[in-house]
């Protein structure tokens, strides 16, 4: 049995300091070189915003760079593609005048294809002045839907007519060829 005293316990654990500075310090030093798992929560370097080229900082150690940034970008970010990107969510104004109302989702009217509030969407309510020109609307509508339906029914009779000629020619020459 070995002994245990303090000197060789000393001796030991310098023997373990020598050989695990000696294989550290010099190809594994960095984190990058030995693969650590764990890189990123101490190797801490400051993430760069690409849009701004300004420091973004962590809210808590284990974040990774690329949330930082993204989080960054999506809300904090003074470039113009972030500010474009992030907009104004109440950004449908109501065509009254007197009407300062603000929309997120876009309501235009049928008639006059105005934008409009929740409260002044309905034709009724926001006095429309496309419902006094309806009935020349209509007439033209009515007008361009039968000049379609006269055009697609030309179309569908010069397909059966060639349909009708090209069967007549394969009687033909079965005909011919029996």
């Amino acid at each position: 049995m070995r002994c245990m005293c303090f000197n060789s316990l000393v001796n030991l654990f310098v023997q373990f300091l020598i050989n695990f500075f000696l294989y550290y310090s010099k190809d594994h030093i960095r984190y990058t070189d030995h693969q650590c798992p764990s890189s990123h929560r101490k190797d801490v370097q400051i993430p760069i915003c690409p849009l701004c080229n300004q420091a973004v900082p962590y809210e808590y150690r284990d974040q990774s760079p690329d949330r930082v940034v993204s989080a960054h970008i999506d809300r904090d970010c003074k470039s113009d593609p972030a500010r474009k990107k992030r907009g104004k969510v109440y950004s449908n104004k109501c065509s009254i005048s007197s009407c300062k109302q603000r929309e997120a989702i876009q309501v235009n009217c049928e008639k006059c294809l105005k934008t409009f509030c929740l409260r002044h969407r309905f034709p009724d309510d926001h006095q429309c002045q496309g419902l006094r020109n309806t009935s020349h609307i209509q007439e033209q509508n009515d007008f361009l839907l039968a000049q379609a339906l006269q055009e697609n029914e030309r179309e569908e009779e010069e397909a059966r007519r060639r349909r009708n000629q090209r069967t007549v020619c394969d009687l033909k020459r079965r005909d011919f060829l029996i």
